[in-house]
């Protein structure tokens, strides 16, 4: 009986240690630029982003991914939260806009910081959300 409890604690540290992804209070990578574009417009570069180059995507071996998208009308801000299907609470990415100026606004990517979602990832997401062209990180299928 105590080895199936030890084995049971250690399965479930396991597991624990699985479901953390980006967490409030974290030191995780991230970025933070300014966009030549009203934050709804910066928002759907960001959606565009992540379209193309995650959620619609084929990777190896069936893995998908997923997204969440929110939109606070009240204080002009968006998040789009990037995870891997069958993980919604687990974020991966995290894509913030809000405005600066009625035609520009301030984009921050967060991200998980183990590859594929590093600082390559960081700069494929800014490339993408500047020009309003989705460039995907290379070699992450």
């Amino acid at each position: 009986m105590p080895r199936r409890r030890t084995w049971l604690a250690a399965s479930l540290l396991m597991l624990a240690g699985c479901a953390a992804g980006i967490e409030p209070g974290g030191d995780y990578p991230s970025v933070t630029f300014d966009v030549s574009a009203p934050y709804d417009a910066a928002y759907r570069r960001a959606s565009e982003f992540v379209r193309v180059c995650h959620t619609e995507r084929e990777y190896r071996y069936g893995l998908r991914y997923g997204d969440n998208h929110s939109v606070d009308e009240k204080f002009a801000t968006t998040r789009i939260e990037v995870f891997k299907l069958p993980e919604p609470t687990r974020h991966l990415e995290i894509i913030e806009t809000k405005p600066n100026t009625k035609v520009t606004s301030t984009v921050t990517v967060t991200v998980v910081g183990a590859a594929p979602w590093d600082a390559q990832e960081l700069a494929a997401a800014r490339q993408s959300i500047q020009t309003a062209t989705p460039v995907c990180r290379p070699g992450a299928d």
